[in-house]
């Protein structure tokens, strides 16, 4: 041994006593090579952190930065880089790096472990936010229990993000885990994971292959829809048929409404759901009045029509809705139209005919140009209401009442969006008010309808009900004459 090389060996011994006292070198060392020497040493400390974290720089979620991640103050158990320089105690096979082996722990481990890990993505998920995505994605890949990393895939796909890390583990993990991360994957509907759904539908795993058909229609690409088409429509399986339908019904085309209406008229139930899914996904205006048609015809797809008419967020899905919480008598149908329409905040008041038709008026006068014929237990949203009475005819008989301002929806063309505005005679419609359970009271939709008499009041109907409230009574209004609103010549006969 030479004098160079002993001077080396107490140089380093030197730096890893400083660094084990925590103590920092002031002053540069004058030997060029024991500076090199330091340098590589810096170099494979950093480059050992980098294999821990690994797991997690490289995952480059989605838009996540690579440098937002988990901070490393905030989470004990991240390794911490230091300013000091030392030598990393790298065992020769590596094992510390190794993921603990779930077979060799006792149950009671394995237990608290899993209840941890499940713990930790309830936690992230709940924040909702980059650096929760990023770790949850983290125990994913990285988590030796395959419970717990299957409900990272599942929370991935709830928060409908981490395509990338859904994608290794597809690629790395087990069949359990894979099934969970292609149904993350088909809900968020990335175009990015096009290709894993093609691969996924020659899956021998069924769920596999049906959440991969679900996942090509939403990637709304030209070869998805060629797949579904070629292979999905033509499966052997009811279920793979009926998921290559609901994915069909993403691409909106009018060309497919005709096959959707098709397997609705088919005799394997599996197809008729997979249909009804398939128009719910459509954007297309035709596929809502199929699925209207579609209860008559089958009454037993009511539950899955009605979730289907929920994915629409237009106001012609809304008052179907309405008229079918209106029309049906099974009290959990109407329970569920009544939740949707409060999470669609629905709220206000509806106009349900209860004659044999109704006729919207361009202005509040029987004798005013018509706009649009309702039938009876139609529903249109009503925007205003006239602070005038009318006496009108009906059937030779004189009829008392006010004017509506109705908002209904026609295949009129021309109509700007198939929704038009007109008056009613409230004569012909009773008036439903979806109230806000989340409110005290309710704000009218139109003007003076708190000073209706009784017997306007009696045919209102409310859902949602709050306490009434103690309030003084006004003075009733005085009547005006007869002829300040009776227009004697009118006629509003059906």
């Amino acid at each position: 041994m030479n004098f160079k090389s002993i001077i080396l060996i107490l140089g380093l011994s030197f730096f890893s006593l400083l660094a084990e006292d925590g103590k920092k070198i002031a002053a540069p060392v004058e030997n060029t090579d024991l500076e090199q020497l330091s340098d590589t040493y810096e170099n494979l400390l950093a480059k050992s952190l980098e294999d821990v974290e690994s797991a997690d720089d490289d995952l480059d979620i989605d838009d996540i930065s690579a440098n937002s991640g988990i901070n490393p103050k905030n989470n004990p158990k991240f390794p911490k880089k230091t300013n000091s320089t030392y030598k990393p105690n790298i065992p020769a096979n590596n094992s510390q790096f190794a993921a603990p082996s779930y077979e060799d722990m006792d149950p009671e481990k394995q237990k608290l472990l899993t209840k941890e890990g499940l713990k930790a993505i309830e936690q992230s998920e709940a924040k909702n936010n980059k650096n929760s995505i990023k770790q949850i994605a983290r125990i994913l890949l990285t988590n030796p229990i395959p419970e717990v990393r299957s409900e990272a895939a599942r929370a991935l796909g709830r928060m409908g993000r981490g395509a990338k890390a859904l994608h290794r583990a597809i690629d790395t993990d087990a069949y359990e885990v894979r099934q969970h991360a292609y149904k993350a994957l088909e809900k968020i509907g990335s175009r990015t994971s096009l290709k894993y759904f093609i691969k996924g539908t020659k899956s021998s795993d069924v769920d596999i292959k049906i959440a991969s058909f679900k996942g090509l229609g939403k990637t709304k690409s030209s070869l998805g829809r060629d797949i579904i088409i070629r292979q999905g429509l033509n499966s052997r399986d009811p279920n793979v048929v009926a998921a290559a339908l609901d994915g069909l019904g993403n691409f909106s085309r009018k060309d497919d409404l005709e096959t959707l209406r098709r397997f609705l008229k088919s005799d394997v139930q599996e197809h008729q759901s997979g249909a009804v899914r398939g128009l719910g996904n459509s954007k297309i205006p035709e596929s809502l009045d199929i699925l209207s048609t579609a209860i008559g015809e089958n009454p037993g797809l009511e539950p899955e029509v009605i979730f289907a008419i929920s994915k629409k967020k237009t106001l012609n899905a809304t008052l179907l809705l309405m008229k079918m919480m209106q029309t049906n008598k099974n009290e959990n149908y109407q329970a569920i139209i009544q939740r949707e329409i409060n999470l669609r905040k629905a709220y206000g008041k509806y106009a349900v005919v209860k004659t044999n038709s109704a006729t919207i008026r361009k202005l509040p006068r029987a004798s005013s140009e018509k706009v649009l014929v309702l039938a009876n237990t139609d529903v249109a949203k009503i925007r205003k209401v006239t602070e005038k009475r009318f006496k009108v005819k009906m059937n030779n008989a004189v009829v008392e009442d006010r004017y509506y301002l109705l908002q209904a929806v026609t295949n009129k063309e021309g109509s700007k969006k198939g929704i038009v505005e007109g008056w009613v005679f409230g004569a012909k419609i009773n008036v439903v008010n979806i109230a806000n359970p989340a409110k005290k009271g309710m704000e009218d939709d139109y003007a003076d309808e708190d000073n209706e008499d009784e017997k306007d009041m009696s045919k209102e109907t409310t859902i949602n009900p709050e306490p009434k409230k103690n309030v003084k009574p006004t003075p009733a209004k005085k009547d005006p004459k007869d002829s300040d609103y009776y227009e004697e010549d009118e006629d509003e006969d059906d």
